[in-house]
């Protein structure tokens, strides 16, 4: 089992290719695909709102493990680069490049293509992705598409179980009533593994809750492990309390002032104290305003583009998170490159 997001820009071809990868789901600023086949289960997420919002697109890169990059015969454009600058800042590293409408270009287009993405993905996380031409009119690719991904979820499968011990986390995505069952949430378990019947809390909100049943694929199971997709029915909170975010645990961190390790984009105007932006963790959101920066030991009043730097934070509402979460910093009034830096909570 294994999640997709399905990224690139307006005319990328990245909602098509969804389409032919799985069957459609739920729809809101995010298009979910299913697909199941044997022991195979794959989630596909496009993030549909996106380039309008940057939300989507951070909500399908913290809801997956895999991610497409979805380049046209056109070549890369701004959303496309921002869609590489936002995968690179939250340090993923399991993706293919994949080359859509690949029967609008001949070879040579293709290759001069794949050579510019090459270069342009130096230096990033994505700079070893497979790059597959793929038409979803002729189909031309896909089977060699379908294998990539399935290399890539065997090595998810496998590095998976190495948490499947830790403590559970659950990332909501989804919350709503059910006649008869009562509170139920979509989500998948980045950590640990879920039992039914168990006890944990929903954060932040602090409401401690019962698991009464969990499904997989609307098959019941009494328990699931890392990188499953779940729909939980939860005793002690009501679905209307719950969004989109919201994290099933054991133990988090709630907190409205935070310090981060930040790598301030190069592409980016850099950092500055008092300065309003809008923070990105998991798949909650919220406007921060900087009260500090350090940098090298030393409080400043910025940090460059290309620079590390410690980063104060208080933030608009309570957020939740571990040691080790990815954080993005993002400036919603630019036009065009919106990541800024991209930032982990170290203990």
């Amino acid at each position: 089992m294994v999640s997709i997001a399905v990224i690139g820009g307006e005319g990328s071809g990245r909602s098509s290719l969804a389409s032919k990868l799985g069957k459609k789901g739920n729809t809101s600023d995010i298009t979910m695909y299913d697909f199941a086949k044997g022991d195979q289960i794959l989630t596909i997420i496009d993030p549909s709102g996106y380039p309008a919002s940057p939300k989507p697109l951070t909500t399908a890169l913290g809801m997956s493990e895999i991610v497409l990059l979805c380049i046209p015969p056109a070549g890369m454009d701004a959303a496309s680069g921002e869609c590489v600058i936002a995968v690179d800042q939250l340090g993923l590293k399991c993706g293919i490049v994949v080359q859509t409408m690949s029967d609008r270009s001949n070879p040579y287009e293709l290759e001069e293509n794949a050579n510019n993405i090459r270069s342009f993905l130096q230096g990033t996380t994505a700079r070893d992705w497979d790059i597959i031409p793929v038409s979803t009119t002729t189909f031309e690719g896909m089977e060699q598409l379908k294998e990539a991904i399935n290399k890539l979820d065997r090595e998810i499968t496998v590095q998976n179980l190495i948490t499947a011990d830790k403590s559970p986390r659950v990332i909501v995505d989804h919350s709503f009533n059910v006649k008869g069952i009562g509170s139920v949430i979509l989500g998948r378990v980045i950590q640990g593994t879920v039992h039914k019947h168990e006890k944990l809390t929903i954060y932040p909100i602090n409401q401690e809750i019962e698991i009464r049943n969990i499904q997989m694929q609307d098959v019941d199971k009494k328990s699931a492990g890392p990188g499953s997709r779940v729909g939980l029915s939860l005793k002690g909170v009501q679905a209307k309390d719950v969004d989109r975010g919201n994290i099933i645990s054991s133990n988090e961190t709630t907190a409205k002032d935070i310090e981060l390790d930040c790598n301030v984009s190069k592409f980016s105007q850099g950092l500055a104290v008092g300065s309003t932006l809008h923070m990105y963790v998991n798949l909650q959101s919220t406007p921060v305003k900087i009260t500090g920066i350090t940098v090298d030991g030393q409080d400043v009043g910025e940090a460059r583009a290309g620079s590390t730097c410690k980063v104060s934070l208080s933030i608009g509402e309570e957020v939740s998170f571990c040691s080790g979460d990815m954080f993005l910093l993002t400036d919603l009034n630019q036009p065009k490159q919106r990541f800024i830096a991209g930032c982990k909570y170290k203990i």
